[in-house]
């Protein structure tokens, strides 16, 4: 599995910065909707040399080539692919295909129309099936981006999200849905005399975690969203907002956390969580969870599969949550550039390589879940594909709802540092951290004018 350490906050760096990127096309492929002209396809991408993604896609890019007579032209350019781009887009030769998470492409393109809008890729076919790419990938997962006309931007290959993870070996029999039997589920562990919940106090970006699901079971994926956009600073007087300190607050107050989780480094405490050794039970993380503890295990010479059995639950649901059903997720796939000088010869490389004989290598050899139903899961991520499906089907899936699809500023300046007070304590009550995050706001965002 693919160490996925720092991709998030690397995407949410990128949104940060406002990049902007496109690509073109010069290629031409047989098949479904090819255009004629040279056979040379330019493909640049966020995954570097011998990761697994990138294994598994120089592998298919040699069977496109053999089936289809196109040379791709493919640069392993790494997560920040987007901010290399600019350049040859604003001299009007970018290359011709990328990928890249939702968001940073959403926040490069959407509001210069930088991509093609993708709704005739969707009523294709991948290749060699019978069902539309529409059909395939839910309709959940097409919606997370579209442009300003509705369509959708991307076509996933990868899915990655954040889920409650524990071990199966330790609580072989947990039965958790609800956040009061969460807090039951805390307080006998606590009684034992092991504090519960583990998080890396350094890591501001995962203690906003808590505190945005907490805010988007109570009220719904736009609560923070609004807030980011909001000079005025009311929408934080949301009553979700401060039914999710209210939920929080006892936790932080009440040893419920490492007596040294803030004083520690990154990934001290979720490795720990792993291995056992500072008896916590429970790690709200990204799904890429199993693999940075999973390959910190293997470095301490501890065998995994002994050690710790990856498991996971949804956040816990509150009552008459208005977003109880919802999964954050965020997904990695293709975009298109607007001025692709080829853009059928990339949309059948599109169609190629979301073809289930593709796709479940993501699965089988990169550790990760694929939007697609009919691929089976790793089996550390059953749990999450258990709770992506589910939302996916109820259409309750959500990227970023943290703010930073709409203001990634106030996302990293505001939420995040107000949430980390809030772990650190230094506010006497949740109406007191409800003020401050609702202060800051209007300063940030007055400030930006």
């Amino acid at each position: 599995m693919i160490r996925r350490t720092r991709i998030a906050r690397t995407l949410s760096a990128a949104v940060a910065l406002g990049v902007t990127a496109t690509l073109a096309l010069t290629g031409c492929g047989a098949g479904q909707g090819t255009a004629a002209g040279d056979k040379t396809l330019t493909y640049w991408s966020m995954w570097k040399t011998g990761e697994p993604q990138q294994v598994v896609l120089a592998a298919a890019i040699e069977k496109f080539e053999k089936k289809t007579g196109i040379t791709v032209d493919v640069q392993w350019a790494g997560r920040e692919v987007i901010k290399q781009v600019t350049p040859r887009l604003a001299a009007g030769n970018p290359p011709d295909l990328f990928d890249q998470g939702g968001g940073p492409i959403s926040a490069a393109f959407v509001e210069s129309n930088g991509v093609l809008g993708l709704n005739d890729v969707y009523d294709s076919t991948p290749d060699g099936e019978k069902e539309k790419i529409g059909d395939v990938i839910p309709e959940a997962v097409s919606a997370l981006y579209k442009n300003k006309d509705g369509e959708p931007i991307i076509v996933p290959y990868e899915i990655t999200g954040s889920t409650l993870w524990y071990n199966g070996l330790k609580l072989p029999d947990l039965k958790v849905s609800t956040w009061g039997e969460f807090v039951a589920e805390l307080d006998a562990l606590k009684a034992k005399g092991a504090a519960p919940i583990a998080i890396d106090g350094d890591q501001a970006y995962y203690e906003a975690y808590w505190f945005v699901y907490s805010a988007i079971r109570h009220g719904g994926p736009e609560v923070l969203n609004k807030l980011a956009a909001d000079k005025t600073g009311a929408a934080a007087d949301d009553p979700a907002i401060l039914a999710a300190a209210k939920d929080l607050f006892p936790l932080l107050q009440g040893g419920y956390l490492p007596s040294d989780f803030a004083g520690t480094k990154w990934p001290a405490q979720q490795s720990a969580w792993a291995d056992g050794s500072n008896g916590t039970s429970f790690l709200l993380m990204g799904s890429w969870a199993p693999s940075e503890t999973g390959t910190a295990l293997k470095q301490s010479g501890l065998d995994v599969a002994t050690t710790i059995d990856y498991r996971s639950i949804p956040f816990p649901a509150v009552e008459r949550g208005v977003g109880n059903q919802i999964s954050w997720v965020d997904a990695f796939g293709f975009a298109i550039p607007a001025k692709a000088r080829n853009a059928e010869a990339a949309k059948e490389f599109i169609r190629f390589f979301t073809a289930k004989e593709q796709m479940q290598d993501i699965a089988a050899k990169a550790d990760n879940l694929t939007p697609r139903a009919d691929v089976e899961a790793p089996g550390e991520l059953a749990d999450f594909a258990v709770e992506y499906k589910a939302s996916a089907e109820a259409g309750q899936l959500v990227a970023a709802p943290d703010g930073s699809n709409v203001n990634a500023q106030w996302s990293s300046q505001v939420l995040q540092p107000t949430v980390a007070d809030l772990f650190n304590r230094k506010f006497e009550s949740p109406e007191a951290f409800v003020a401050a995050l609702k202060k800051r706001t209007i300063d940030t965002l007055g400030a930006q004018g």
